[in-house]
């Protein structure tokens, strides 16, 4: 969408982050010595795909095993959580020719071996009856034969989101794959030269806010890391650690598409730190409260319950939308990788059960 026009904005927190900030540590990659098809870890380690340092990458030994594949398991405390996106960052399908398999189910031998949702036909996720969409980057999605499985193909290196109807299933498993050399959602396709690079994974359901911010908002771009110094004869330097966003052949900062067509050319992104600072009048208790404080009621839907609780506040960043409707091609300039910039959430009552509230978003990198 043209010029980043602000809608109503959207978050994506992180349920796996969730889970591991309160000691369950889920998420895991399926070592080779589970199964002679799957691809451990090269550099790095599992941990670091789910610790939401996108710039800090994994790599998979994909182009020595180029018929295997990564099987990554994740594992929630109760099939209570609601799911509805799956977001990878930073990766490099694309280059390294590779694609996205999600399947899920309430056991964990659903999920526990390749192709669980295709060759072996395990799984109760059934995505033919499952509506799913392209927010950022999904641009080839088919549906298994079986229907127990979504094969997603990236049409660039970056990051990805896919968005679908609100599911709550206990066990997922996102495999990546080979996508060369063979077309269909089933074929056992091979990876490129290039090994795999992933720089975080995301899943959990998204919240959006129920109407858009006050016009008087505040939209800016800080350079924060930039000083300027002045010598004695009054000429003034700068220096500075970093200029924002990042862009490389290997690495990209989330939603960045910068182009480094050669060893020498300059990045093709914008520089500095986006920022927004939103206030929305008149929400309803209903919309910002959770019906009881002194337990997570997994079906309420609010501001407290679905955004703010979910990464403590400051305490861990997210995926935000300034508009909820831009999605597909171009929909990474209303997408940043951000967090709360506040350490209190502020809700002014201006009515009986109506409210005004102040949020700080900041992106990061």
């Amino acid at each position: 969408m043209a010029n980043q026009t602000i809608k109503t904005p959207r978050i994506y927190p992180d349920l796996i982050s969730y889970h591991r900030a309160r000691g369950s540590a889920i998420g895991e990659v399926k070592p080779t010595t589970a199964n002679v098809d799957t691809i451990g870890v090269q550099t790095g380690s599992a941990d670091e795909l789910f610790d939401l340092r996108p710039l800090n990458q994994v790599t998979f030994d994909t182009s020595a095993n180029n018929a295997d594949h990564v099987l990554i398991n994740i594992t929630f405390s109760t099939a209570s959580y609601k799911q509805n996106y799956i977001a990878i960052l930073n990766h490099n399908l694309n280059t390294a020719l590779g694609k996205i398999r999600i399947f899920a189910g309430n056991l964990a031998t659903d999920v526990d071996v390749i192709d669980a949702g295709a060759i072996d036909d395990s799984g109760d996720a059934l995505w033919n009856g499952i509506a799913f969409t392209e927010v950022v980057n999904a641009d080839t999605r088919t549906i298994g034969a079986n229907n127990k499985s979504l094969v997603v193909q990236p049409g660039t290196d970056g990051t990805t989101i896919l968005a679908f109807a609100e599911t709550s299933f206990r066990h997922w498993a996102i495999q990546f794959e080979g996508a060369n050399g063979g077309s269909g959602a089933d074929n056992d396709e091979t990876w490129g030269s290039t090994d795999l690079r992933v720089g975080g994974i995301m899943m959990g359901e998204y919240f959006d806010f129920p109407f858009s911010p006050d016009l008087s908002l505040t939209r800016s771009i800080v350079y924060d890391k930039v000083n300027v110094a002045e010598s004695a004869g009054g000429q003034r330097y700068a220096t500075s650690t970093n200029l924002g966003r990042t862009a490389t052949t290997t690495s990209k900062s989330p939603f960045a598409i910068g182009k480094v067509s050669t060893s020498t050319s300059p990045q093709y992104i914008y520089g500095g730190r986006q920022s927004y600072n939103l206030t929305f009048s008149y929400m309803q208790n209903t919309d910002l409260l959770p019906v009881e404080a002194h337990t997570y009621i997994f079906s309420d839907d609010s501001v407290i319950s679905d955004a703010w609780n979910l990464v403590d506040g400051p305490t861990r960043p997210f995926i935000f939308s300034i508009d909820n409707t831009s999605v597909g091609s171009n929909a990474e300039s209303e997408h940043l990788f951000a967090r709360f910039a506040h350490n209190s959430l502020d809700m002014q009552q201006v009515a009986p059960n109506v409210y005004t509230v102040n949020t700080q978003i900041e992106e990061e990198f």
